[in-house]
């Protein structure tokens, strides 16, 4: 009998599969096996392949892609490869699991989310905090209307990753690579978040800051200039009247260190009650809701019903995972699932297009100052 598991080749060797991709797919090894990677530094590839007994190591992209024994794609190179590789891999008929953002630009997204709509394969973003327990139970909320006419989003996402001015230079610091700096790494995921509770955003404006002109090389002397934002703050109007603010920042003291303690935090407020989101509370919400709670100012901590503390048919353990870490790999599950036919509940080419549409308004009103609307095709 053939081997009934998905067979999954990695393009990029860098933190984000070691951190979360191959720890995610490792969590169905009945349905799921990583057969090959690829990476533009072999010696990266060679070595990634090593630690997590990883068959094939391939010397480009597009050997991987030709490769017949492999169904299926995780896209984690820079930002700026994203595109290609993904446009790529829908071609070769693979279903593709691509990192956010999922094109440096909006027509390069949509151009994607359009392939994919033609393709009978899954398609799905690397859109992370969706799987936050905290955050699923929050949607619930939303969508059986405990707040009433919902009228406000406030959204805060801190860590210190480039508070250190000596922090190297790296790609996530030129335009052509990293694209909109925060708005495109940290930013994408808030979008995403926004436009998963509440729907579309209409019209942004936004103000950005860069606080460090140059950065040490990390391959030896010399500085590399910094052409991305390190933090920025907008304002959001969304579709359904809600008024939205976002603030995001890389380079703060003291609200999220990098990694395992950043800060994120969501706020939606109604008429009827309001809730507060913190990723470093996974399994609970503050919440105030109906007439006796919200009009006294009177909250309360809840905790996430059973059903939602880990995406159906994850094999984890909530309550001995590492509560700032496990909802990570239940992405490589729903990407699994998806591809088995066993849910829809994933984030599209679609979301993801559409949260490079907003990211691309955002960027725009910050370097013009203006206000932008974020129209429909």
């Amino acid at each position: 009998m053939s081997d009934p598991r998905l067979r999954v080749g990695v393009v990029g060797a860098g933190r984000i599969a070691d951190f979360v991709h191959l720890p995610s797919l490792r969590l169905l090894p009945e349905l799921c096996e990583v057969v090959a990677v690829a990476s533009r530094d072999p010696d990266r590839a060679r070595t990634f392949a090593g630690r997590w007994a990883v068959p094939r190591v391939h010397a480009t992209w597009q050997a991987l892609l030709d490769d017949a024994g492999v169904d299926a794609v995780v896209v984690c190179p820079p930002s700026d490869l994203n595109y290609a590789v993904a446009s790529a891999a829908i071609e070769a008929g693979k279903h593709v699991l691509c990192e956010k953002p999922l094109a440096i630009s909006y027509p390069e997204a949509r151009a994607l989310a359009q392939a994919a709509s033609g393709s009978p394969r899954v398609h799905m973003v690397a859109f992370t905090f969706r799987f936050a327990a905290a955050l699923r139970y929050l949607r619930r909320l939303v969508a059986e209307g405990h707040f009433g006419e919902i009228r406000h989003w406030r959204m805060a996402y801190f860590n210190d990753g480039q508070l250190d001015p000596e922090a190297p230079f790296t790609w996530r610091h030129q335009r052509a690579r990293g694209g909109a700096g925060i708005l495109a790494d940290m930013g994408s995921h808030m979008i995403d978040m926004a436009r998963y509770l509440l729907g579309e955003i209409t019209a942004v404006s936004a103000v950005s800051r860069g606080y460090v002109g140059e950065r040490p090389l990390a391959g030896g002397p010399g500085r590399g200039r910094v052409e991305t934002p390190d933090a920025c703050a907008f304002v959001a109007e969304f579709a359904s009247g809600v008024i939205g603010t976002f603030d995001l920042s890389r380079a703060v003291a003291g609200r999220g260190g990098t990694g395992r303690p950043q800060y994120q935090g969501v706020e939606v407020h109604g008429t009827e009650g309001a809730a507060v989101y913190e990723l470093i509370r996974p399994f609970h919400l503050q919440v105030s809701l109906g007439r006796a709670m919200a009009r006294r100012q009177h909250w309360a901590t809840v905790e996430v019903p059973l059903d939602l503390q880990v995406y159906p048919g994850s094999p984890r353990n909530p309550r001995t995972d590492d509560p700032l870490m496990g909802y990570k790999y239940d992405q490589g599950v729903a990407f699994v699932r998806a591809v088995r036919g066993e849910t829809a509940d994933y984030p599209t080419f679609e979301d993801g297009a559409e949260v490079q549409r907003v990211v691309d308004a955002v960027d725009l009103a910050a370097r013009e100052r203006r206000w932008i609307p974020v129209g429909r095709d």
